[in-house]
């Protein structure tokens, strides 16, 4: 049995060496004195962290990042520090970094740096909102304030093209598969984003609805008899990993087959979604809203302002 795991939130890292520095509190937006600790050399502990560094110029600045930082394809080049579950604490040693960014859940890795006296830096990118403040974060951090105004605006921008859009478009229900085991012609250990998720956040603005109404698991499992009985009129099926398991998009969707009672099945509206950036809640958000948009609405034209 093959299975797909979706990284909705990815990272890992740690710091050695006779360093005059502090710990950040691990409170996203506080400041830090620049000319107190010049910060010329960062190890990024998430893809979305490391995409936002690129995108405000600071990859130059960048010495080790996780094994699943591949974008751009210039941070393939850089220093690979391990995972975000198992970090490679002696690489990151070895690397000596002036600055380490983090995400929340890493408490294990705050608690190294903070006993090794490390400055560290603390990012989330559970929801849009997250990201945003993820990339002013950074940006007042590292002297890039208006260019993570610029971006911020921009990607801004798109999400409120979109919202004109589907303003008054119907709602069809969709279900959000984020990682099941992948094994031809069945259906098992489907995990589904639940509400106030950050996919969830995504499918309204693409003017859907999430089918999963519960609201006390974020990522809850499902059997296939929950399926039929939630019937939705969209799939989005999340497999990012399926070329490494040597199967192709249409394989993968072949699954559903066995499910012909649902509408989105019967109806041919099962999309297998195997781009990157289709899991990494980072400034690409806006490539998969582009795409989701197209899926859950195609009626719209977007050749007209």
């Amino acid at each position: 049995m093959k299975k797909v795991f979706v990284l909705v939130s990815i990272v890992s890292f740690i710091v050695f060496g006779v360093l005059i520095v502090r710990v950040i509190s691990a409170i996203q937006g506080q400041n830090f004195d620049l000319d107190e600790a010049p910060l010329k050399r960062i190890i990024s502990l998430s893809p979305n962290i490391t995409e936002i560094l690129f995108d405000l110029g600071l990859g130059e600045k960048i010495v080790g990042v996780t094994n699943y930082c591949n974008y751009p394809e210039k941070a393939q080049k850089i220093a690979r520090v391990g995972g975000y579950l198992d970090p490679n604490f002696e690489a990151i040693v070895s690397l000596k970094p002036d600055v380490v960014i983090i995400l929340p859940e890493q408490e294990n890795v705050k608690n190294f740096l903070t006993e090794l006296d490390v400055i560290y830096l603390e990012v989330n990118n559970k929801t849009i909102s997250d990201i945003f403040k993820g990339i002013k974060t950074i940006g007042a951090q590292f002297g890039r304030t208006k260019r993570a105004e610029k971006l911020v605006a921009a990607l801004q921008a798109s999400i409120d093209r979109v919202k004109s859009k589907t303003a008054t478009c119907s709602k069809p229900t969709v279900l959000i598969s984020v990682g099941r085991t992948l094994s031809a012609g069945m259906l098992a250990d489907i995990f589904v984003a639940g509400k106030n998720t950050y996919f969830d956040e995504l499918i309204k603005l693409a003017g859907g609805k999430n089918v999963i109404e519960m609201e006390t698991l974020s990522y809850p499992l499902i059997s296939a008899e929950g399926i039929i009985n939630l019937n939705p009129d969209i799939i989005l099926d999340f497999a990012t990993d399926f070329e490494k398991y040597k199967l192709t998009a249409d394989q993968v969707k072949q699954d559903w087959l066995c499910l012909p009672q649902v509408k989105a099945v019967r109806n041919n509206r099962v999309y297998v979604l195997g781009q990157s950036y289709a899991v990494i809640p980072g400034p690409r958000f806006i490539e998969l809203l582009a795409q989701l948009v197209t899926i859950v609405h195609p009626e719209i034209s977007w050749t007209e302002k």
